[in-house]
């Protein structure tokens, strides 16, 4: 074993997939260790309150552990296990994710508090995220300062994809609302990448957020089940029109 070179040792762990034989390649040899950690650690996923203290029990915080490690974070499993006191008691661990690229939320009721306390939580860890994915969004009628006070603290974002699927019956009303302005200053990021957005309803303020990014997308995608929406989502298509290279819009009409 010795009279292996570390860079074929490397390259060798760097063709293995499964998470099971990473974990034993971990344990073979120090040699074997940090380049099997750089693959086991590169996507992680909180499920629930559960995973995360499972997370906080066993790996401490700082910028030489696993934590500098991931890249890739799912917070997923529903939308209230992961906010208020249970960010607040992990946000060491949050601000550990110094290589962070791409943040995906499932299930998330984008309340202002919610916001908050995520933004607070993982602190500057956000600052290199280039994907942004926002999955079974719940909306609420203040959608339009949570978002704007969210999406502004993405510097460096280049995907993003935003999906509506549940929309309570009571707030679509609300909804018209939405597009007033918001007192939180948007710097200009000029992400380049991709835009999706999909679901029943997408507010104004999503757009609106989006296009103050001064974006120079060179895809776009479009998708939800209302076909009224072309005052809200033009100026975004506007400002994307001198990098745009394909535009995609599908808009399902319902039976009215």
């Amino acid at each position: 074993m010795s009279r292996l070179s570390q860079e074929l040792i490397d390259r060798t762990i760097d063709q293995v997939h499964d998470r099971k034989t990473l974990k034993a390649c971990s344990l073979v040899c120090s040699r074997w260790s940090p380049r099997s950690r750089k693959h086991l650690f590169v996507r992680v996923e909180f499920a629930s309150k559960m995973d995360l203290q499972r997370w906080c029990a066993s790996i401490p915080p700082g910028p030489s552990g696993p934590s500098s490690l991931v890249k890739d974070l799912t917070l997923s499993g529903g939308r209230s296990w992961i906010w208020e006191s249970t960010a607040t008691n992990a946000a060491p661990h949050f601000q550990s994710f110094s290589a962070l690229q791409a943040l995906e939320v499932q299930g998330w009721h984008m309340h202002t508090p919610h916001v908050v306390s995520m933004l607070d939580s993982f602190g500057s860890s956000l600052e290199n995220v280039t994907r942004l994915t926002l999955r079974d969004v719940i909306v609420g009628s203040i959608l339009h300062s949570s978002f704007t006070m969210f999406i502004s603290h993405f510097r460096r974002l280049d995907d993003i994809s935003i999906s509506v699927v549940e929309v309570r019956p009571s707030l679509r009303i609300l909804f018209r609302e939405v597009g007033r302005e918001a007192d939180i200053e948007i710097v200009p990021t000029h992400p380049q990448g991709e835009f999706s957005a999909s679901g029943l309803v997408v507010p104004n303020c999503v757009f609106k957020a989006i296009t103050l990014l001064e974006p120079r997308f060179h895809r776009v995608a479009l998708d939800w089940d209302s076909y009224d929406m072309w005052s809200v989502y033009w100026p975004l298509i506007e400002a994307c029109a001198g990098s745009l290279e394909e535009l995609h819009i599908l808009a399902k009409v319902t039976g009215e």
